[in-house]
């Protein structure tokens, strides 16, 4: 995605949210339209680079984040949807790490086959039968990996 299709999503999903609540009233429409145009550059300025499904995602987050800390029926102020996309970022950046370790930033399979390499905790599921079998032949693990658990596995 790039900076206009983000800036694009930022607007139409910005103008949604704010009509529901009023535009502060020492405001006139020029001066809240710029007003606008300065959330989304602002906003847009701090979300992470994700693709367009998680940035939408990432966006209703921090729409809910507002809703739930706003005060009053007034415009929400920019630091607001600041600590919302804050807030949010972290779990994206997360995953993010998980991606560059794993190269799939959803697949259980891979974390735990990650795990299982560093001698961290997993569940039993993951240490014997089919998960183990085909961890194995997608080449994530050997079983080799697996020495440090039979202990655990033969109680």
């Amino acid at each position: 995605m790039n900076y206009e299709n983000r800036k694009m999503i930022v607007s139409a999903w910005l103008f949604n949210l704010l009509k529901r609540y009023e535009p502060p009233t020492h405001l006139d429409q020029d001066a809240a339209r710029e007003e606008m145009v300065l959330m989304v550059e602002d906003i847009n300025s701090e979300l992470p680079n994700i693709d367009e499904r998680y940035f939408k995602e990432h966006l209703e987050r921090i729409a809910r984040h507002v809703r739930k800390n706003q005060n009053s029926r007034k415009w929400p102020t920019i630091a607001m949807f600041m600590k919302g996309v804050r807030e949010y970022s972290k779990s994206i950046e997360a995953k993010k790490v998980i991606s560059e370790h794993t190269g799939d930033v959803l697949s259980p399979m891979k974390i735990n086959a990650n795990r299982i390499k560093k001698g961290e905790g997993v569940c039993e599921s993951y240490l014997q039968g089919a998960r183990v079998d085909e961890m194995i032949r997608l080449g994530y693990i050997t079983r080799n990996d697996l020495d440090k658990y039979q202990k655990s596995l033969e109680r």
